[in-house]
């Protein structure tokens, strides 16, 4: 027994031991490292300059003008360098978010949570936007930083609808309430890409005094062609997920598996300096969610006077989802909806009608976007409309929509060097310090656009498009041949594959799905066994293509409607067939209307591009019906791209998208490939009917 004893004596002390160690020898939060964020292309020598040691947070809830709170995070620099700089009034960078300004973990092991505290001094397990490199430098370089929830979303009350116009009478009103703050210093910007990027632009309409400028990026310029329905065609796949994937957000989803942690709590109500336990238990019913397991129970047992958290996750319960707009009475660009006895277009909720107040107050606008990007064509249409008209500038690098980085596969096979999500933040860095500090760092001399040539590299050029650019035509043939000039007049039939799916990479995913990215290259070699293809012969010489594409097929039908779905590659001498960009249009919107109409008639929409209003007035019942041939001319992607010598370009045509698209509802009233009928597209070529792609090609 005594040996016994002095053995377990011997283990307590040895754990006692270690836990001293641990202690004493805890490694706390690793030394930030910002070497990634002066790229190889991007480094102008000029090292972040940090004001800062450290930084002080709070979190607190703003009121609106009609009684709404959004919670929002608070950053402020604290122990400053040089105490000569520290006059405790900052610049501030606002995020305006639907998808959580920070986010808590409950249900985390003792053991899980001490090794958090060991490895990232983090007391309880809440992350804040403050652990991301990027943020943290800007917070450490003199600026504040905000972080808000929107109405309806995260841990503030009250209930929306996606891309409402009252979303951005909010954040013109927490802008004003940031400038009036004893810190601020009266000038905001703001940043954040895709649902953030639109709600910069819906801010900036309100023409807030204080806004300076923003930085947007990965967003829309018209809502509906290109974020609902694409060419008319309803992109459903996106819609139905992200609908699914915002909701869980919304409604404070604990599901860390499947990628959604719960907003962090705004009040600590029960006062014992943490907020985690603020956040309801979940079991009664779904077991993700805490709504609806009847009143609030809490992991401590105590009652909350006010239940601040769960109160407001209920009102989001009214949100509507954005599913909505797949129903068929907003099939129609000049539809709308009702929310809380309000109407709103779907023109009301589209970036390129908000440009007035960005022009008016003469906000700088720094746009960014990626090549694989579903909102791509927003990018370059709000660059090329608000050049000359504000300060505006463009950055796209070769990315998805969801991760900020390039991905590996495309990584290895362009041979990328950089970090773009690292470039990307010190540009933005360059542009906040001369937008809000007024610094004469040279970036306001510099060419205003900035693009990555796929197979060649970055590049500057002085506008979008390219001035130099050339419109070459590449004309169907004959044999399916793709040549510079039409052939003999004739056409080509192809039976439309219905189960043609575009998808790409083992996840089998795509540019349209924007909340994953395909996991290897996008390969077209056994989709396009699927579809009608044209090529050239391998190319003499090397091509680049950086602009629109443009699409001009002549098409009939046995049936009175069909979708035309069509995609660019570069074929390797190998046969790898590499994805390039696409594009689609249902033949019933073949018609052209005035593409002023996507500003209000405000602001000419550049570039030039064809434009089908996508209104029931543009909708041309049954064009196909009777023999009748149609021109359809349409938009592909906007590119840069470089096909080597000895690579082909290669057009492939196709009727659908299964999956990814709505199936059109005429040919498959079910919106399933067996219940389509049968159905043959003519593509007509050469002679008065000269079915070509005009790519945007770029002299040497």
């Amino acid at each position: 027994m005594k040996k016994r004893k002095i053995a377990l004596l011997g283990i307590g002390s040895l754990v006692l031991i270690a836990g001293m160690a641990a202690f004493l020898f805890r490694p706390g939060p690793p030394d930030p490292d910002y070497s990634d964020y002066l790229g190889p292309y991007f480094d102008k020598g000029q090292a972040p300059v940090l004001r800062y040691r450290s930084l002080k947070k709070e979190s607190r809830y703003i009121t609106l003008a009609d009684g709404t709170r959004l919670a929002a995070d608070i950053f402020l620099p604290a122990d400053p360098i040089d105490q000569q700089n520290d006059n405790a009034r900052y610049p501030t960078i606002l995020e305006y978010t639907p998808y959580n300004r920070a986010w808590a973990q409950p249900g985390m092991s003792w053991w899980e949570r001490v090794f958090l505290w060991w490895s990232r001094d983090l007391d309880e397990p809440i992350y804040d936007k403050a652990m991301s490199l990027s943020v943290r430098l800007f917070i450490l370089k003199g600026y504040a930083y905000a972080s808000v929830d929107m109405r309806g979303t995260g841990a503030s009350f009250g209930s929306q609808s996606p891309l409402m116009p009252q979303l951005g009478a909010d954040g013109a009103e927490v802008v004003g309430w940031i400038a009036s703050q004893d810190w601020s210093d009266g000038k905001v910007g703001m940043r954040g890409q895709s649902y953030l990027g639109w709600s910069q632009f819906a801010t900036a309409n309100r023409a807030p005094e204080a806004l300076k400028c923003i930085s947007p990026g990965l967003i829309i310029f018209d809502s509906y062609s290109e974020g609902m329905r694409p060419g008319g065609i309803t992109a459903s796949r996106w819609l139905g997920g992200y609908s699914s994937y915002l909701q869980s957000f919304n409604l404070n989803r604990l599901d860390p598996e499947g990628g959604f942690l719960p907003a962090a709590p705004v009040v600590d109500e029960d006062g014992d300096g943490r907020l985690l336990d603020e956040i309801p238990l979940a079991g009664k019913g779904d077991p993700t969610l805490f709504i609806d397991d009847g009143s609030p129970r809490y992991a401590d047992g105590q009652e909350r006077k006010n239940n601040y958290y769960y109160s407001a996750t209920l009102e989001h319960r009214a949100n509507t989802l954005v599913k909505r707009f797949m129903r068929d009475d907003v099939r129609y660009a000049d539809a709308g909806i009702d929310f809380n006895g309000k109407h709103f277009s779907l023109l009301d909720t589209s970036p390129g009608a908000m440009l007035e107040g960005v022009i008016d107050r003469q906000i700088a606008v720094l746009n960014f976007g990626g090549w694989f990007d579903g909102f791509l064509k927003g990018t370059t249409k709000l660059q090329a409309t608000l050049q000359g008209n504000t300060p505006t500038r463009m950055m796209i690098g070769p990315r998805f929509h969801l991760l900020g980085d390039v991905t590996g596969a495309y990584r290895e096979f362009l041979g990328y060097q950089g970090n773009l999500a690292a470039e990307t933040s010190s540009e933005q860095a360059r542009f906040f310090d001369w937008c809000l500090r007024g610094e004469d760092n040279g970036f306001a001399q510099e060419p205003p656009v900035k693009i990555y040539v796929m197979n060649k590299g970055w590049r500057s050029e002085e506008e979008w498009p390219l001035a130099r650019q050339q419109m070459v035509s590449f004309y169907l043939n004959p044999d399916q041949q793709l040549a510079g000039a039409a052939g003999e007049t004739g056409q080509d039939a192809y039976a439309v594959d219905f189960t043609q799916r575009s998808d790409y990479g083992t996840n089998q995913t795509n540019r349209w799905v924007l909340i994953d990215s395909p996991d290897t290259l996008m390969l077209r070699n056994e989709a396009d066994q699927q579809t009608l293809v044209y090529e050239t012969p391998p190319l003499a010489e090397g091509v680049e293509i950086t602009g629109h594409p443009l699409a001009r097929l002549w098409i009939g039908a046995n049936r009175g409607d069909a979708d035309v779905f069509v995609y660019l590659s570069d074929v390797d001498p190998q046969g790898q067939v590499n994805y390039v960009t696409e594009g689609q249009l249902r033949a019933s919107f073949h018609g052209i209307a005035d593409p002023i109409v996507q500003t209000r008639g405000k602001l000419q929409v550049r570039p030039e591009l064809p434009w089908h209003g996508y209104r029931a007035e543009d909708e041309d019942q049954a064009p196909l019906a009777d023999g009748k041939v149609v021109e359809m001319a349409f938009d592909l992607m906007p590119v840069a791209w470089y096909f080597p010598a000895g690579h082909k370009i290669r057009l492939s045509i196709t009727g659908a998208d299964l999956g990814n698209f709505q199936l059109n509802p005429t040919l498959c009233p079910e919106n399933e490939a067996s219940s389509c009928a049968e159905t043959v597209l003519q593509v007509h070529r050469g002679g008065v009917m000269p079915s070509r792609v005009d790519l945007p090609v770029i002299p040497d």
